[in-house]
């Protein structure tokens, strides 16, 4: 562009060199129109030819300019991205594709093999933290800090269910210890959550529980239910993980049945890395990957199942500040 603005005011000073011997040569008329029609129907073809130049060079810049502009922001979600990952997780050894292919598995147990249950919960453990370090290809839908941030990808299943895997990253006014009270108490997790129908414990101990939950219908879905382990280990004083899975059982009975169609989701793995970063302060990172039986396009389902979630973390959140 400076280029461009140089050529520019070269053509003037030309222009104001003709002007000035124009006037100059005053007594010869024919001399002065010669002059005179030389600028108006022979402009400096150099000086032409050398601008269309500059200005497609710019154009040419300004392509890259947005090009560049474009990558750096997609640069800036990836490490926004990879900030989230900001919780001292060690380097997990297990490939990834046998994470996938435990994910993937639901087992089928028998509710009374709580040493089978608790291995599985072990395992889940390590497997979540592969998930953490996997930051490839998410679409961030909202990033308000420490608030609130969501990503989400989709893939297909060969049934054409479309599964969600989601990330988000929230805050909660209280201690690692009050928060795990909290999530185990079911029943408040009832009244805090309108769309839960039934939420039951059929066993429980320090480190693993059996819940079934249902969900009643709610926007674009039917009735769902879940059967699941939940299984929560300490890797420090102030940090812990909590997991959930779901596994098969085709003797299982709800403590309260429904009369009406319900479709049994899986939870194919679902985790919270927990770590206290003020007194009464914790950090919550979550991985869900959730079967919901649904093949609904993402574009239809990605805003409103982030919209859910926010909406329940206020809950949340509300509740704690409430007992301050």
């Amino acid at each position: 562009m400076n280029k461009c603005i140089q050529w520019i005011k070269h053509l003037l000073s030309k222009c104001i060199s003709i002007f000035q011997y124009s006037k100059i040569k005053s007594s010869d008329q024919n001399y002065q129109m010669s002059q005179f029609s030389q600028v108006e129907f022979n402009p400096d073809q150099e000086i032409k030819n050398n601008l269309k130049v500059e200005l497609k060079n710019e154009n040419y810049e300004t392509e890259l300019a947005t090009q560049d502009l474009e990558t750096k922001v997609q640069s800036q979600n990836q490490k926004l991205l990879e900030k989230s990952n900001d919780f001292d997780i060690q380097h997990n050894q297990i490939d990834l594709s046998k994470a996938r292919e435990f994910i993937q598995n639901i087992p089928n147990q028998d509710l009374k093999n709580v040493e089978m249950l608790t291995e599985i919960g072990i395992q889940a453990i390590e497997i979540f933290k592969t998930q953490l370090e996997d930051c490839e290809n998410y679409e961030l839908l909202e990033n308000n800090q420490d608030e609130f941030a969501f990503w989400i990808r989709y893939y297909e299943t060969p049934e054409k269910f479309q599964i969600a895997q989601m990330r988000y990253k929230f805050t909660l006014n209280t201690t690692i210890q009050n928060y795990i009270s909290f999530m185990r108490d079911l029943q408040l997790q009832k009244q805090l959550d309108s769309s839960v129908d039934q939420f039951e414990s059929h066993y429980s101990d320090e480190r693993l529980q059996i819940n079934y939950l249902r969900y009643k219908k709610i926007l674009f879905m039917d009735p769902r239910d879940f059967l699941y382990i939940k299984y929560t280990k300490f890797i420090e004083d102030d940090t812990v993980i909590e997991i959930s899975k779901s596994f098969e059982n085709q003797d299982f009975q709800p403590y309260v049945p429904t009369n009406k169609q319900t479709t049994r989701a899986i939870l194919l793995l679902s985790g919270n890395f927990i770590k206290q970063v003020e007194p009464n302060k914790i950090e919550i990172l979550t991985f869900s990957e959730c079967n919901m039986k649904l093949k609904l396009k993402p574009a239809m389902t990605k805003t409103a199942s982030k919209n859910e979630i926010k909406k329940l973390i206020k809950k949340y959140r509300d509740h704690f500040n409430s007992i301050q």
